[in-house]
């Protein structure tokens, strides 16, 4: 719905003369043609009148006054005086020369009347000055309406400025990601695809051999078959890490077993993972433990996790460098699976991917760092799988602690 215009309040009219009977003529008579009239006999009285009710739109002054002048007042009133409260001044004289006209002009006086007052006369022109006052403040009204409309405008302008820029922020952010993201999705899509192929290599070029017709010397069929064998348990070994990953991820339940004591999980573990440390030239301690602590849980999940950090810690050591291997009681209860490697330490940006699949911090195929990034997502999600979690830490020595910490298993309910 369209609001009405602005309408300015009703106008009152203001006599000014020293001469008390000119002030009640004038008011008897401007009363009667329906105007809305106060009186003063000076001034200073005139000035307190207007200054006291802003209603007063016409002042109808005597110019010769005792005091101060009617030339002197239009002047005080007008000056500095704002549209929203216009003033007309009317000045009436019984001697209109050209100074006085002259002087009127200059005070910037609506009107001259001269005197003797004709009363119609008197009253067109005080209707002309209640008119000009009342359209002055009603404009007054609307420019500040109008300058408050324009400031809402400027502001909701602003407002949606600074919403497109922040639109276009965010969507140069997403850009941003989006390219990241391919760039990150065809280097996964390398590494899953290098590191998938390269155990088949083996696989089907020793199978290919020994499914010929050339005979082998039985020494050379057992070599083929040992690069066989670990070529599948390689490309098994991936497979059942990211299928464990998938299953933890999409909260499958754990299978435990009966308990069995850390150091001889620990011990299979280090002997699966011999080969490997002796082809690398590392060697592999486990310290005796203490033969009490037991382990709880997916026995299996647990192995194949400790399993992924010792591999990490293997790749991870110079030629001659010793991974230690261990398990030890935590202050507040429950187990640690520690492997500590003597290496170059964790490298850059890894804590920030820490259990991402198949994520690396060099994700290059010619990385010094070989793998498909399964271990530490599968081992932090063990980890949590069993209420614990898994901690890296650079060693002040040199090289990383990886820690599986597990809780103590709750009491047996009797």
């Amino acid at each position: 719905m369209t609001s009405a215009p602005p309408q300015a309040p009703a106008l009152t009219i203001l006599v000014v003369d020293d001469e008390r009977p000119i002030v009640d003529l004038l008011l008897r008579a401007l009363t009667q043609r329906g105007f809305q009239v106060q009186g003063a006999d000076n001034a200073e009285a005139a000035k307190a009148r207007v200054e006291a009710d802003p209603s007063i739109g016409v002042v109808l002054s005597d110019v010769r006054m005792p005091g101060q002048t009617g030339l002197a007042l239009a002047e005080d009133l007008l000056r500095g005086r704002s549209e929203a409260e216009a003033l007309e001044v009317v000045l009436l004289t019984g001697g209109a020369t050209a100074d006085v006209a002259l002087s009127a002009l200059r005070a910037r006086t609506f009107d001259l009347v001269q005197k003797p007052l004709r009363l119609n006369e008197v009253a067109m022109v005080v209707e002309r000055a209640l008119a000009s006052s009342r359209q002055r403040r009603a404009r007054a009204i609307r420019d500040a309406e109008v300058e408050v409309h324009i400031r809402a405008a400027e502001a909701e302008r602003a407002r949606l400025f600074e919403r497109l820029t922040a639109s276009s922020a965010r969507l140069e952010d997403a850009n941003s990601a989006l390219a990241a993201s391919q760039r990150m999705r065809n280097d996964l899509l390398a590494v899953i695809s290098h590191e998938m192929r390269t155990p088949l290599i083996p696989i089907l070029g020793f199978s290919e051999i020994l499914a010929g017709d050339a005979a082998l010397p039985a020494a050379e069929v057992r070599d083929y078959g040992r690069l066989i064998h670990a070529g599948a348990e390689r490309l098994l070994s991936l497979i059942e890490g990211a299928l464990d990953i998938v299953a933890l991820e999409h909260g499958r339940g754990l299978s435990p077993g009966l308990p069995e004591p850390a150091e001889r999980l620990l011990g299979r573990v280090m002997a699966r993972h011999q080969p490997a440390a002796e082809a690398r030239g590392v060697r592999l301690v486990m310290p005796v433990g203490d033969p009490a602590l037991m382990l709880s849980g997916d026995l299996r999940l647990l192995s194949a996790a400790a399993g992924q950090l010792l591999d990490n810690a293997i790749k991870a050591s110079p030629v001659g460098e010793v991974v230690e291997l261990a398990a030890l009681p935590l202050p507040q209860g429950g187990i640690a699976l520690r492997v500590r490697d003597h290496g170059a330490g964790l490298p850059p940006g890894l804590l920030d991917q820490l259990g991402t699949p198949f994520l690396q911090a060099d994700m290059s195929l010619t990385r010094a760092w070989p793998g498909a990034g399964l271990g530490l997502a599968l081992a932090s999600r063990v980890a949590m799988a069993h209420a614990g979690r898994l901690l890296l830490q650079p060693l002040a020595e040199g090289g990383t602690e990886a820690r599986i910490e597990l809780p103590a298993p709750p009491p047996a309910a009797g």
